[in-house]
Order: C-alpha cells, then sequence, then structure tokens
C-alpha cells in the first residue's frame, strides 16, 4: 500500500488530473446501468495518459472489479459510518470528502460547508493511513457575481483551516479540491482568464497553507474549453507553493456519457472521454511549459 505521500504525488503527478465519475456521471446514464458505465470509463484504453486518478462513488467501487486498473481509484465519503481500513484494504488509495450545506439552511454569517465534519473525516483517513481530498464546492447561486463567489469561497476555506487545525489534521497529507472564482452561470458580467486566475489565487494564497502539496480544481459547471482555459491560467501563477490540475467530472464525462446511454459502445464513448482528458491534461502541461505548475 502507498503511503500517504506517495499517493498524493501519483494524484498531482503533471499533467495528469483527477477524473470524477460520481452522482452526476450516474444520473446521466441511469442507476441500472451505472456500475457498467463505470467499468468502461475504468477500462478505457490509454486514461492512465491523462489522468492520475478516478474518483468513484461507494456504490460503484462495491460494485468494481479492480485487477488490473491503472489509474489511483478513490472514493467519495458519504458517512463517517464506512470502515476506511475495508476500503483501503481492497484497493482504494484516497478518500474525498464534500460536505456542502444547502444555501437555505446556511445560518446568517456562517459557511456553506460542514468545516468540522470535513476535518472529522480528514483526520479518520489520515489516522487510518488513506489521503484524504476535501472538497469545497461554491452553491450553485446561478446569477451571483464573481466577487460574491470569492467572497463565499474564501469564508468556507478559511473555515475549514480553522477546523483542521483544531482536529489535529496534518496539512502535508491532504489535497484540497476547490471551485475557481467564477461568476454564476447566469450572471451577464463576463470573467477573462487572468481574472479569474488572479482572484482563484489570492484565496488560495490566503486559506491553503503552504505544507500541503496540492490543489484540485472544479470546472463548476463551466463548458471544458472554458474550465480548460481557466485551469491554465490558474497553474501558470508561477508563485504557487504547490501542485495545481484539474479535478473535473461534468466537462470530461457527461458527453461521453452521453454517448454511452445512445450506444452503449465503450468504444464511442471512451474515445470521446479520452479526447476530454486529453484537453484538461494538455491545460496543465502548456502551464507547466510556461513556467508555472510545480513539475
Amino acid at each position: 500500500m502507498r503511503t500517504m505521500d506517495e499517493t498524493a504525488a501519483a494524484i498531482l503527478a503533471p499533467p495528469k488530473g483527477l477524473l470524477v465519475v460520481d452522482e452526476y456521471a450516474e444520473a446521466l446514464v441511469g442507476t441500472d446501468r451505472a456500475h457498467r458505465f463505470t467499468e468502461s470509463v475504468l477500462r478505457t484504453e490509454g486514461l492512465s495518459d491523462y489522468v492520475s486518478a478516478v474518483l468513484l462513488t461507494p456504490e460503484a467501487f462495491a460494485a468494481l472489479r479492480p485487477n488490473g486498473l491503472r489509474p489511483l481509484i478513490g472514493v467519495r465519503m458519504t458517512t463517517q459510518e464506512i470502515p476506511l481500513g475495508h476500503l483501503a484494504g481492497r484497493g482504494a488509495s484516497f478518500v474525498e470528502w464534500r460536505e456542502n450545506l444547502s444555501p437555505l439552511d446556511v445560518p446568517l454569517g456562517s459557511v456553506h460547508i460542514s468545516a468540522e465534519t470535513l476535518a472529522r473525516g480528514a483526520a479518520a483517513a489520515q489516522a487510518a493511513g488513506i489521503l484524504p481530498i476535501l472538497t469545497i464546492a461554491m452553491p450553485e447561486l446561478g446569477a451571483s457575481s464573481i466577487t460574491i463567489t470569492q467572497a463565499v469561497t474564501t469564508n468556507a476555506l478559511l473555515a475549514l483551516r480553522t477546523e483542521l487545525d483544531r482536529a489535529g489534521v496534518d496539512p502535508r497529507h491532504l489535497l484540497v479540491r476547490i471551485n475557481m472564482v467564477v461568476p454564476g452561470l447566469t450572471n451577464p458580467v463576463p470573467a477573462d482568464s487572468q481574472q479569474v486566475a488572479r482572484l482563484t489565487t489570492a484565496l488560495l494564497d490566503k486559506g491553503i497553507p503552504a505544507q500541503t502539496p496540492g490543489v484540485l480544481l472544479l470546472s463548476g459547471g463551466q463548458p471544458l474549453d472554458q474550465a480548460c482555459s481557466h485551469l491554465e491560467a490558474i497553474a501558470s501563477d508561477p508563485g504557487h507553493s504547490w501542485r495545481v490540475t484539474y479535478g473535473f467530472s461534468r466537462p470530461l464525462v457527461a458527453s461521453a456519457a452521453e454517448a454511452w446511454v445512445r450506444t452503449e459502445d465503450a468504444a464511442e464513448s471512451g474515445r470521446i472521454l479520452l479526447q476530454n482528458c486529453r484537453r484538461a491534461s494538455g491545460s496543465v502541461a502548456a502551464a507547466l511549459a510556461a513556467g508555472g505548475a510545480r513539475s
């Protein structure tokens, strides 16, 4: 079994990133066919050229036949009751915690994540010797401005950092997956990649410990080309003390899942998936070539 340091290094190995095959992907193909689709994703020839790790739901992982799979496999944790040792024994290399609250349930002056739950999950994972990834995702607030995204995400990240310190979580054995600072999808004021990069980097500098080895960026519902353009700009910042790469779901799997639903042709679906993953990986490679994105 890899150490947490080795797992983090493998996930962050440039120019690869994290492919998230989660509840969104399962909804696209239907729950009755989700496991077959997941298997077809993981068996895609050449996937490990662009993807270092794949995040699955607990149900998909439970049905998985892990023999011969090259990308690292991780599991989204949905309860503290899932035995971490069991997951590691079946081949899970990491776990992800994501505890968003509904905007309607956030008390005035509070944050949209359960920072305490995330910190407890990270502490439990580290105690079991399995790498935790903690996800902070901006609520889908539609027309929210880019400054609202920055403020809401900053507050959540700072709250998480406080709880991680309180729980004794070692920042060296942790990855953070977080949304880019972009306006809401229906906001009429667009943001260019340099503005997104500047605000996202400021956010990360404020809330990510320097000892943390890396940051995975969510797409936040952006189309693939836009998400990749912003990813490249953020990762190109030479001042980062951590590696930056992608942790995408929707822009990588949506078109592949739609093709699979139409035909259940793993070859066609895999071709589309591979093309999307190559595009995301290429953004990190371009940032490396520009002198950013720590090698």
